[in-house]
């Protein structure tokens, strides 16, 4: 896969956290790639060994929490580059496990930073933000000087992250990127993560395993709130040009495709790419229509004068791919 960054990463020391998450298997895989020294650290094993064997053979992986202060400073060691992507998901459920998310996704950011600290020379650090930290707008497309108001703790505790990775870079002169993601959706490489609980990674993951396995894919009220829904493809580009390129130390980005579509022209465009499948508008739970954003559509003008990062992939021709890569894993023995 040829990109700008390729020749940077050859040979160098990268540690990804959540590393064998949705995210993070891409990045395992592109890294791989260009030859850099890949690490993950996960509170999960690597999957099935059936399935990736060959996309996690020669990573080293760390098996342990983001608040475990042994494990993460093992892990960070000698470390050039960290995609920090490692942490509680989902705008409901960290509404209801106010606790759990609080201390998985702020403890777990300072002891990483801390142990990044540490190093000499000091790392670049790359963070996995979220559209969620935005404070819902009718202007569209929103850019990244838009006020910030998440309806979600999952979005305020993100936001406090970003802060305190650009805090860290002020104090300790670690170099910051924040990548704010929109809706991506992409290659898992097994299927255990398509299904992925219900969407809380990506709901068109979630919609493509519903529709090839012929169930209904719900949609709450009348689906037209618009999303900007992003291939993982671009998203694994943007946070390899991010991690190689010192011109975003210190700023902020939007990583999504720049276009919007709606919520329910997106489960059509599934259904009707898998053949199968069925939708179903249903009454809005109470517990997401509290934290529903309304439109969403992603500014990405900043990451393409500053980084030259564009997006690639069109919604159809990713479905279709997708679609196809899950049918795949499905007939395989």
């Amino acid at each position: 896969m040829p990109w700008p960054a390729a020749d940077f990463y050859a040979q160098r020391r990268v540690l990804i956290t959540g590393g064998t998450g949705f995210l993070g298997r891409n990045l395992v895989a592109a890294l791989k790639e260009v030859g850099a020294k890949v690490r993950t650290l996960s509170r999960s094993s690597p999957p099935d060994p059936s399935e990736v064997a060959e996309l996690f053979s020669g990573v080293r992986h760390f098996r342990g929490d983001l608040r475990e202060r042994d494990v993460v400073d093992a892990a960070v060691e000698g470390a050039q580059v960290v995609f920090n992507l490692a942490g509680h998901s989902g705008s409901i459920s960290s509404n209801t496990e106010p606790f759990e998310d609080l201390d998985v996704n702020l403890r777990g950011q300072i002891t990483l930073l801390e142990a990044c600290r540490q190093l000499d020379p000091r790392p670049t650090v790359v963070f996995s933000s979220s559209r969620l930290v935005y404070r819902p707008s009718p202007q569209l497309p929103v850019p990244e000087t838009a006020l910030t108001g998440p309806l979600s703790l999952y979005g305020v505790h993100k936001l406090a992250a970003e802060h305190y990775h650009f805090l860290y870079a002020h104090l300790h002169r670690l170099k910051a990127v924040v990548l704010r993601i929109t809706n991506p959706y992409g290659t898992t490489w097994s299927s255990s993560l398509l299904v992925g609980e219900g969407g809380r990674y990506s709901i068109i993951n979630w919609f493509i395993h519903l529709a090839v396995t012929d169930q209904v894919l719900p949609i709450y009220g009348d689906g037209h709130q618009l999303r900007d829904y992003v291939h993982v493809d671009d998203v694994t580009r943007a946070f390899l040009i991010a991690g190689a390129n010192p011109k975003g130390a210190g700023m902020i980005f939007n990583v999504g495709s720049g276009q919007g579509v709606s919520f329910k022209t997106m489960a059509e465009t599934v259904v009707e790419e898998a053949g199968a499948g069925r939708i179903e508008h249903r009454p809005w739970p109470a517990e997401a229509a509290m934290v529903e954003t309304g439109d969403f559509v992603a500014d990405v003008s900043r990451i393409a004068g500053v980084l030259g990062w564009q997006p690639t992939t069109q919604l159809a021709a990713g479905l279709r791919r997708v679609i196809g890569q899950y049918r795949q894993m499905q007939t395989v023995p």
